[in-house]
């Protein structure tokens, strides 16, 4: 991509966006920005923007700066339907993500990792199994740094490895990762998609342009991804727990891969799920040649993310669990699966238009309680209310304190709420922090 030859327009302005901005700029592109937001809520890193040369807006997308632009550079978030984006696609505007104009500048392989849920998880164990190999890696793109932040500076890395979301992935064109794995697909911000549709095909984009020297990893107990899978050019390793049917299977306390074997006795992931992410990191190395015994340091010794399953504390005999990171009804689904009964489930957060019917068999069977809050909490208690006893709270302090009373020793309180955080908080981090900060002044 020669720069020089384009006007570039950045739409947004966290993180990535201003990193985009100022990669673009210190090229010498001519480059602008914009943000609906006002400029008193983004911070002093677009005010250096602006006080560096660069047009900014903030407040409003206008449609001249839409007119001037060659190429729009979209953040995470924002939406491809959006009518400005969709006015420049009908001018025959380029519109992609940071990724796709990170990889003109890209000299390493990439190993990238989508998926509904599991993939911070898996992108961090996988880290922590290279570096053990003696790999060097860059982690980073939806989790951390954004991946413009190393363009045009990756030699000291062996790998870039990435999570990627489908936002990121909506936007690319010819971004094509070495390895590509995808770890499932459930239904999950259809309040940005047009459809499940749009958003399977988003997530599905991650192996779009791999070819027979490439690998394509995914799980084949996943309809859609198995689904999908038939259309993968690259070498395919499948995962899953029937041994003959994929390549990585897991066996009881077991994950096998061709001669390989791990033991999961004394991993802290904790799960049905993390056994899946156990065995995409697993098939990844093992494409890589990692030695079984760094493979094996790597699963015993990483610990949880927090807000990840993340046990808290026991207080008056109940165990307490923190899953703020939950942001989809099939996380929430698994972590009840996971976690012993009877369970005081504390679920509810922003509406991302999924429903939550998945939960209903295993709330009827695990679930002692029920605690809705947040903008979602009488759609889920219509869905949801005629399984468990059912409460609904205005804040988080009161759904914790209700939930307490709801339990006896014994039992699991699990803050897990399927939905994501925007509604009340500026992240799941925070939702998950507060959690932990009510539940231990118990």
């Amino acid at each position: 991509m020669e720069l020089g030859e384009n006007r570039f327009l950045v739409v947004g302005l966290g993180v990535t966006g201003v990193e985009t901005s100022k990669f673009l700029h210190s090229k010498g592109a001519p480059v602008k920005a914009t943000d609906s937001r006002e400029a008193r809520e983004l911070g002093p890193a677009v005010e250096e923007l602006a006080a560096g040369g660069m047009e900014i807006r903030c407040g409003t997308h206008a449609p001249e700066l839409f007119e001037w632009a060659d190429t729009v550079v979209l953040s995470p978030g924002v939406r491809f339907d959006l009518p400005e984006i969709r006015d420049a696609l009908g001018a025959g505007k380029t519109v992609i993500s940071e990724i796709e104009l990170a990889w003109n500048f890209i000299s390493k392989p990439v190993i990238g990792i989508t998926g509904t849920n599991g993939k911070t998880t898996t992108t961090s164990l996988l880290s922590e199994i290279l570096g053990r190999s003696g790999l060097r890696v860059f982690t980073g793109g939806n989790i951390g740094t954004p991946l413009i932040s190393v363009a045009g500076k990756d030699d000291e890395y062996d790998f870039l490895l990435l999570e990627l979301s489908s936002f990121q992935l909506q936007g690319i064109r010819n971004f094509t990762p070495h390895i590509a794995v995808i770890l499932n697909i459930s239904p999950n911000h259809l309040d940005h998609h047009s459809s499940m549709e749009e958003y399977e095909a988003a997530k599905l984009r991650l192996f779009a342009n791999q070819t027979e020297d490439d690998w394509a990893v995914f799980n084949a107990e996943d309809p859609a991804v198995l689904k999908g899978s038939g259309e993968f050019m690259a070498k395919k390793v499948s995962f899953g727990t029937r041994e003959e049917k994929t390549d990585v299977y897991c066996r009881e306390d077991e994950i096998v891969f061709g001669e390989l074997s791990f033991c999961l006795r004394d991993t802290a992931l904790v799960g049905e799920h993390n056994k899946e992410n156990i065995m995409a990191a697993v098939a990844v190395a093992g494409i890589l040649g990692c030695e079984q015994d760094s493979v094996q340091k790597g699963i015993d010794e990483f610990r949880p993310l927090p807000h990840r399953m993340e046990f808290v504390l026991t207080a008056k005999g109940v165990n307490v669990y923190n899953d703020s990171k939950s942001t989809t009804p099939f996380a929430t689904l698994r972590a009840i699966e996971s976690l012993p009964s009877p369970i005081i489930l504390v679920a509810g957060g922003k509406d991302k238009g999924v429903d939550y019917n998945c939960l209903k068999d295993a709330v009827a069977s695990k679930v002692k309680a029920l605690v809705f809050m947040g903008e979602t909490k009488e759609k889920m208690r219509a869905q949801l209310g005629g399984l468990a006893q059912t409460t609904c709270a205005e804040s988080l302090e009161e759904a914790a304190q209700s939930a307490f009373e709801l339990s006896e020793a014994g039992d699991t309180l699990l803050f897990s709420p399927g939905c994501s955080s925007f509604d009340m908080f500026r992240s799941y981090e925070e939702r998950g922090n507060l959690f932990k900060e009510i539940v231990r002044d118990v």
